[in-house]
């Protein structure tokens, strides 16, 4: 199978998001931390406890929602420690040539052709804006951004991605 393709910013934070989700449990708490955080936040402000005097005073707004500014936050920060990894990834930026064969990958840019065989990928996950495959060991990750692709691309990588990885579901 023969793919080309760029990596933009948008495609990258998808596949980072994407990654950070489906990695490993504690990479899912630590997509899923921020919201966990606010949950816990405002639960502990409006359910009778002593941390909130058990609601025998009137509940107090700013302590409730101002969380909302800290969770905004976070996410901020994630987002640009996402944009700084990008711009570090100057191979990203550049034309991706990608062939898939049984016997691995063949990735070639400007900057020169990489060969790689499927054992060091531990698996591939999907959303409905991009593929990417985790590289064993590492929290590293291939992206392969659909948008690029056709549809009979899409499913015939699927299929490949499938019969020689497994699916982080």
């Amino acid at each position: 199978m023969h793919i080309e393709y760029r990596i933009s910013e948008k495609d990258y934070r998808a596949a980072a998001m994407l990654a950070m989700r489906k990695r490993s449990t504690s990479s899912s708490l630590d997509y899923y931390g921020p919201y966990i955080f606010g949950v816990v936040w405002i639960a502990a402000a409006v359910i009778p406890s002593p941390l909130n005097n058990y609601l025998r005073d009137q509940i107090d707004s700013l302590m409730t929602f101002g969380v909302v500014p800290i969770v905004i936050g976070f996410l901020a920060m994630r987002r640009k420690g996402i944009t700084r990894d990008y711009s570090k990834l100057k191979n990203f930026q550049l034309l991706q040539v990608l062939d898939l064969d049984s016997a691995g990958l063949r990735l070639v840019t400007t900057a020169g052709v990489t060969r790689s065989a499927w054992k060091i990928y531990s698996k591939f996950s999907e959303d409905p804006k991009t593929f990417i495959l985790f590289l064993q060991g590492t929290h590293d990750f291939l992206p392969i951004p659909k948008g690029e692709l056709t549809l009979t691309q899409i499913d015939e990588l699927r299929a490949l991605l499938s019969a020689r990885l497994p699916d982080s579901e």
